[in-house]
């Protein structure tokens, strides 16, 4: 993604995307958009998940991967 991008910008990114597509975004935007805090790796993480990614983080970069919908019918567990 292109520098100083906006929140919304990465919402509408990571919804079109298909399912095991990856996002990084730096190290830098990711302060810029969800802060130093304590708070900061929970937001991400409720951000991710609210937009059915996972997060991963390396030194430079973090990476949203979008998760891959199950092909075919769910299974049940059975009851006791």
């Amino acid at each position: 993604m292109r520098r100083n991008f906006t929140l919304p910008e990465l919402e509408h990114k990571l919804d079109e995307f298909k399912g095991g597509t990856l996002v990084q975004i730096s190290r830098q935007d990711y302060e810029r958009l969800f802060g130093l805090n304590d708070a900061a790796l929970g937001r991400v993480r409720n951000f991710a998940r609210s937009h059915r990614c996972t997060a991963s983080f390396a030194d430079t970069t973090v990476l949203f991967r979008k998760h891959v919908a199950a092909a075919g019918p769910q299974i049940e567990p059975l009851g006791e």
